[in-house]
């Protein structure tokens, strides 16, 4: 299938006690309209990141609570684009086991015979500064934490681990992620809007679009309210947009 190109965005350095969240995005650079799937999300099995470094079998980024979903499709005229994302979090340190330099790469099925791949990404993860942290970095290798993220509800004995992430002090993406599995969709505009101060609307979209596909929860009232928010920061940037309604927009 040519014209497909795949492309990972990841950033060049986050602590462990950080959810690492990379965004894909699947464009068309060919010259005719492609029909693809859209099912740009690690839940719905079509997309794949695989995480290596040096001297170790690289590692492919598995989801949970993978779900058998209907095949979706979309048509993605010359220059336009989907943008997905993609949580990298495993019990265990299994992904990052330790700290240090990382390659990230992602591939894609558009269709069931066909496979783009991106080009290899670069990602440092750097260990946490304090026992504060430290004790934040095993809550995110705690599988019940790890599930909990993953499905937005509360599994086994996690809430502790839950409420740690969620407080103040937490890195963003990881209290962001917990406080949704822990509040109500009434009172999460503020843990939006404060995620969106502390590290920038693309990065807080990406995150909840991670463990809320648009294609999988069409209309969820979280994703309206993330939407809402990023209207309001007006960064200018559409990305953040297409990644909570999941829809094709012109590259660029």
């Amino acid at each position: 299938m040519t014209g497909l190109t795949l492309t990972l965005e990841a950033p060049a350095e986050v602590p462990l006690d950080e959810a690492l969240v990379v965004v894909v995005r699947l464009r068309n650079d060919g010259a005719e309209p492609v029909a693809t799937s859209s099912r740009l999300d690690l839940a719905e099995d079509d997309l794949s990141v695989w995480v290596g470094r040096e001297g170790a079998d690289r590692v492919r980024a598995e989801w949970p609570w993978p779900v058998d979903s209907a095949r979706r499709e979309v048509t993605l005229a010359p220059g336009e684009e989907l943008v997905g994302s993609a949580l990298l979090l495993a019990p265990a340190a299994r992904l990052f086991p330790q700290p240090g330099d990382y390659s990230v790469v992602a591939t894609f099925a558009p269709r069931p015979d066909t496979e783009v791949a991106s080009v290899p990404v670069a990602v440092r993860r750097v260990e946490a500064f304090d026992e504060a942290a430290r004790a934040r970095r095993r809550a995110l290798e705690d599988p019940e934490v790890v599930q909990s993220i993953c499905s937005l509800s509360v599994m086994g004995t996690a809430a502790e681990g839950l409420d740690l992430l969620a407080g103040p002090g937490g890195a963003p993406v990881a209290r962001l992620l917990s406080t949704t599995v822990t509040t109500t969709t009434a009172d999460l505009r503020a843990a939006i809007d404060d995620a969106v101060a502390a590290t920038g609307a693309v990065t807080v979209a990406a995150a909840l679009a991670s463990v809320l596909p648009p294609g999988l929860f069409p209309g969820d009232e979280r994703l309206a309210v993330a939407a809402d928010v990023v209207a309001d920061a007006d960064s200018g940037d559409a990305t953040a947009a297409a990644l909570l309604s999941g829809a094709a927009t012109i590259h660029g």
